[in-house]
């Protein structure tokens, strides 16, 4: 009776805001081109509702852990704060910051709160890779802040995973329109290892040159390249995706063939095709291994057992029909002891 409404609801009160530049867009990840779209007034695929609710979550998240660390010896202030990001290249950013946090021994910080899914939390955990576009986002806040304290110069992004409650705690560092990662740490109190990572220099700068870029592209209604391919994520979640692939086959078709590649094309297609040779070789070697082990269990008369550090286990399961009939398979798996 409401679960099948609730997502129908925020389909249709789904509202368009207008294009502006923010700091929130201002990451180098942010795709350029989907930018231009808004910019030029392209009217947007709908997203489901259910998208708009995990969307839509994220200020409750944050207000959930702000209760929690109103209990502890810190103090947040300054919430929602508007400050002043600069003007380059006839753009003017402004923003609001969701605090400031005040350390026991009386130090500010800029606060930025994030909720993300948990496959984003686990590559970010384990340093797979860096959220670039909520640290420039920082970036340009704590260029705002420091127009009214310049003694603030580091801030901490807390990242909290959705599904598991779980944090991910990152101090930076922002002088001289360089933006340097401090340290992380997450609710383990697990720190890898990192002494000053330089995240990027002019990091401000490269911002408002992107978003100039914009504005050209936008006054003379013209489209930069796309950033990113078909299947990459960020195009399946775009509202500009059919528009932006919308001819996409004619315009390869258009493309020359017949041409000599460039030398560098050359070189990275010699170690593709190696590449390929190796995965092949090792995909057989690793099938012909699994296989054996599978076959000594069994001549052992064994099932499950210890290998050194390993543990081994035959299992049988049972494969759901599909483009075959339903049958049942034995599969090995071999997991770290412990």
């Amino acid at each position: 009776m409401l679960a099948d409404i609730l997502h129908k609801i925020a389909a249709m009160e789904q509202e368009d805001h207008e294009y502006y530049p923010r700091p929130s867009l201002a990451g180098p990840e942010r795709c350029i081109r989907q930018l231009v779209y808004w910019g030029l007034g392209y009217p947007k695929e709908p997203l489901p509702g259910r998208t708009l609710f995990v969307f839509d979550d994220g200020s409750w998240h944050e207000e959930l852990t702000a209760d929690w660390l109103r209990k502890s010896a810190y103090h947040i202030h300054s919430q929602q704060m508007k400050v002043n990001c600069g003007i380059q290249y006839g753009i003017t950013l402004k923003g609001s910051i969701d605090g400031i946090i005040t350390d026991p021994l009386g130090i500010d910080r800029l606060w930025e709160h994030k909720a993300i899914n948990h496959f984003t939390f686990n590559r970010f955990e384990r340093g797979a890779e860096f959220p670039l576009d909520y640290f420039t986002q920082i970036a340009h806040y704590l260029n705002g802040v420091q127009e009214v304290n310049p003694d603030i110069t580091e801030a901490i992004l807390l990242i909290k995973n959705k599904n598991t409650a779980q944090f991910l705690e990152y101090l930076l560092r922002y002088q001289a329109d360089t933006l340097t990662l401090v340290g992380m740490i997450n609710s383990q109190g697990e720190s890898p290892d990192i002494d000053l990572v330089i995240v990027e220099t002019d990091i401000c700068e490269k911002s408002f040159k992107k978003f100039a870029e914009i504005a050209s592209h936008i006054s003379k209604r013209t489209l930069p390249k796309r950033p990113y391919d078909m299947d990459h994520w960020r195009c399946s979640y775009c509202p500009y995706s059919t528009t932006c692939w919308e001819g996409w086959a004619d315009e390869l078709q258009q493309m020359k063939a017949g041409d000599m590649l460039p030398e560098e094309i050359e070189t990275m297609v010699r170690y593709r095709q190696e590449l390929g040779g190796q995965k092949r070789d090792l995909e057989s070697e690793y099938k012909d291994l699994t296989t054996n082990i599978r076959h000594a269990m069994k001549d052992a008369g064994i099932r499950e057992g210890r290998a050194g550090e390993y543990v081994c286990q035959l299992q049988v399961r049972q494969r759901k029909e599909s483009y075959t009939p339903a049958s049942t398979y034995e599969q090995l798996s071999v997991r770290k002891a412990g």
